[in-house]
């Protein structure tokens, strides 16, 4: 069963997906979509997250764990076996190790084998863009949905009153 967490963005199980997008969209995704209780979800993120403290207290199975280093990130999805996988992008990870993005694009293809796998970023930087290679799907958005914009009452006046009806033929 595919894993619906935007309108336009659908996670297949088995999959690699990769989401770029304004963090206020994804914190509201993750916030509004009921979908999450039904699934063991798996929240990777690095050194820090700016993802995290925004996140809705309602998560029933939600198994947090940071990945310092590269390394501590591959082992961390060897060892997953939930069915989501949901990875926030920290390029401080690959500063030192940029050799070393090829070989963790290959461990989230593998992760993916087994759970719908999700990388995201809020923007795109070259390691971020070495990751998504190997990706199945790859969903860009440069800023988050708008709201439906609310006239005024005296942009817009109602109409008069001044309305009649035809009367009806005999």
């Amino acid at each position: 069963m595919d894993f619906e967490l935007l309108p336009t963005v659908s996670l297949r199980p088995r999959s690699f997906n990769a989401l770029t997008a304004p963090r206020e969209m994804f914190i509201q995704a993750l916030n509004r979509n009921l979908n999450l209780q039904r699934f063991k979800v798996l929240y990777v993120t690095g050194n820090s997250s700016a993802i995290l403290s925004r996140l809705d207290r309602r998560f029933e199975d939600l198994e947090i764990r940071r990945g310092f280093t590269v390394f501590q990130l591959m082992t961390i999805l060897e060892e997953a076996h939930q069915s989501l996988i949901l990875i926030e992008h920290d390029p401080l990870l690959y500063d030192d190790a940029r050799e070393m993005t090829e070989y963790v694009s290959h461990a989230l293809s593998d992760a993916a084998k087994e759970a719908a796998v999700l990388l995201y970023a809020s923007g795109i930087d070259p390691f971020f863009e070495d990751l998504v290679q190997n990706a199945d799907r790859v969903f860009y958005f440069e800023e988050g949905p708008r709201e439906i914009p609310r006239l005024a009452a005296k942009a817009h006046p109602r109409a008069r009153e001044t309305q009649r009806t035809l009367e009806a033929y005999s």
